[in-house]
């Protein structure tokens, strides 16, 4: 773990520990002793079992007073919710941008499309990733709807823990790179209800990558399962 320095360290404690949650640096199953961690951060104990506290609010972790916090991760619950709150709130983002997207915006969706082909061919998967998050990011951005903005991007870690398992396989990437190809024929049309629509078929079409990401998913859930029944 990197020493901390920054001066909100109550903050900089709970981003890096979810961080490191959500990328598996710190894996489902593991116990973690607040002291331990203060010790690893070079920070007090305040602050560490603050951020303890709010990643477990947010389901991360879970609490077991005065002996240790057990590391749950993203679990399939989790990932349903952020498929229903993307399900919601991302058709409406991208159905209110149609009018805010500049064609270079236009333009730079289509070369990002471009490139996710490119990066498909060569199996490269972080670039994808990151082709696909751009991609996205400026269509709700585009919405100017700052609330909706902040609940998306704030998701946006968990989306990348558990993105990986599907776009590491071909036919997904594949059907995903054709979905943004309609997405964005729908808004060079600026048509609101057809952007709509379309996105909202994509995002569905997410949903059922959710057995792909569970069968990653399973051994690492299967551990902290263990620790529970165990603890």
């Amino acid at each position: 773990m990197k020493i901390l320095d920054n001066p909100l360290i109550r903050e900089s404690a709970f981003n890096q520990l979810r961080k490191m949650i959500l990328s598996q640096e710190i894996k489902p199953g593991e116990k973690l002793n607040e002291k331990e961690v203060a010790e690893q951060l070079g920070v007090s104990r305040t602050p560490v079992r603050e951020a303890l506290h709010k990643l477990e609010l947010e389901g991360l972790v879970e609490i077991f007073p005065r002996r240790y916090c057990l590391v749950k991760g993203v679990t399939h619950e989790c990932i349903r919710e952020i498929h229903l709150i993307r399900s919601q709130l991302e058709p409406i983002a991208a159905s209110i941008a149609v009018n805010n997207l500049t064609n270079e915006d236009l333009e730079r969706l289509d070369n990002l499309i471009k490139l996710s082909v490119e990066f498909a061919s060569k199996g490269n998967v972080e670039k994808i990733m990151e082709a696909n998050d751009e991609f996205h990011q400026i269509i709700n951005r585009a919405s100017n709807l700052s609330r909706i903005i902040a609940i998306l991007e704030n998701m946006h870690d968990y989306v990348e823990a558990f993105r990986y398992s599907f776009m590491s396989r071909t036919d997904l990437v594949k059907r995903s790179i054709e979905e943004h190809q309609e997405i964005l024929a729908a808004l060079q049309t600026r048509d609101k209800e057809l952007v709509k629509k379309i996105v909202t078929k994509h995002l569905e079409g997410i949903t059922e990558y959710e057995e792909v990401i569970l069968e990653d998913m399973k051994q690492s859930l299967k551990v902290f399962d263990d620790e529970l029944h165990n603890k």
